[in-house]
């Protein structure tokens, strides 16, 4: 699927009447996101700005939660990360953070416990809606999201959703890393200010 035939058949998946719930595994370290201003602002080296723009999205991001609750399902996110951070996921962290504080309910995983399940590479970006859709995204040799593969097959959502489930229990609240590894960094593109 191209990004937009993925962009619109997960919308249309994602808020129907019989979505029982979503899970999100994010694996790479490393992403370009040329749609997002606050992600253009970091990537330009102004750190500050970068972080007033995720913070003016908060009071979407709280509506946008609460219209998943009335919905009555959820959404559980996994964020791999390997340390040191690299900048990206500085960046990143900081924009999950508010999605956790509005509503999302994100662990983070450390890539190391998943070294058994990866001895022939990486696992991949799996996005699961509901009780039968799996996405794998796909991204361009930059880290920039270019499409989807599409499976509608329950035995394959449910194992997916299984393992995420389970990563997403065992790992840590995204709030207590974040105040354990990453409050106060800041990533190597956007250096301090010289005095």
């Amino acid at each position: 699927m191209t990004l937009d035939e993925y962009a619109d058949d997960f919308n249309e998946r994602f808020w129907r009447p019989r979505n029982t719930g979503a899970w999100k595994f994010e694996r790479a370290q490393t992403f370009r996101q040329p749609e997002s201003a606050s992600w253009n602002a970091f990537h330009g080296g102004n750190w500050e700005l970068s972080l007033r723009l995720l913070e003016e999205r908060r009071a979407k991001l709280e509506d946008y939660f609460d219209r998943i609750s009335a919905h009555g399902f959820f959404v559980r996110r996994v964020r791999v990360v390997e340390e040191p951070l690299s900048s990206y996921l500085v960046w990143e962290l900081n924009s999950l953070l508010i999605r956790h504080q509005s509503g999302a309910s994100i662990s983070v995983v450390d890539a190391g416990s998943l070294e058994p399940l990866e001895r022939e590479g990486a696992l991949p970006e799996i996005f699961v809606i509901g009780p039968d859709t799996v996405y794998q995204v796909l991204y361009d040799a930059d880290g920039v999201a270019e499409g989807a593969i599409r499976c509608v097959e329950r035995s394959t959502a449910r194992r997916w959703a299984e393992f995420i489930d389970a990563q997403h229990q065992n790992g840590e609240k995204l709030d207590a890393y974040f105040d354990r590894a990453v409050a106060g960094l800041r990533p190597a593109q956007c250096e301090a200010p010289s005095a």
